[in-house]
């Protein structure tokens, strides 16, 4: 893929191959996996293999997805971020991951407005984006409000068992605050 969006500190690129190793690093830490595995658990390569494979994979059936998120300054994978809805869904959905050497510096919220924004432009008739996020992930919480979602009374049970809040921003107020 040849996009590229661009923040002050970040460079954002769909994921790719090159890209596996650095997720596959952050999806075996445990304090980063907490959150983004089924069980909470860190992944062995093999699995998040398997996964990532399905990242790059949903660009190739929905023409959008993930990025890759890179300093500026370093060119250090930093983690992902993104819209993102596989089959059985609720609705188009703002993920973020960020690899737990870039926490605390701003990242998630400075990609995800990126991507919003870009998933806004080419979506013109979506009236609102969601984010999935466990009740207890107050760090992902925090991002949320901060790129203008609010929790909504819907709960999404992820595969039947794991009860997600589900966070979302209405098109019209988004771009209002953030701008086209």
């Amino acid at each position: 893929m040849s996009i590229t969006l661009e923040t002050d500190r970040l460079i954002l690129k769909p994921v790719g191959p090159a890209d596996l190793d650095a997720h596959c690093n952050m999806m075996a830490d445990p304090a980063s996996a907490e959150f983004l595995t089924r069980d909470g658990k860190p992944q062995p390569y093999h699995a998040d293999w398997r996964s990532y494979a399905s990242l790059i994979g949903h660009w190739e059936i929905r023409g959008f997805g993930f990025f890759s998120m890179f300093e500026k300054n370093t060119g250090e994978w930093v983690g992902r971020t993104g819209p993102w809805m596989p089959a059985g869904w609720p609705e188009l959905e703002c993920g973020w991951a960020v690899a737990k050497p870039h926490w605390g510096k701003g990242y998630a919220p400075e990609a995800a407005i990126a991507t919003i924004r870009w998933t806004f432009e080419q979506q013109p008739a979506l009236p609102r984006i969601i984010s999935l996020i466990d009740p207890k992930n107050q760090n992902s919480q925090a991002v949320a409000q901060k790129i203008g979602e609010t929790r909504t009374d819907e709960i999404y049970m992820y595969e039947g068992t794991l009860p997600l809040n589900i966070w979302a921003c209405l098109r019209e107020e988004w771009l209002a605050r953030f701008g086209a």
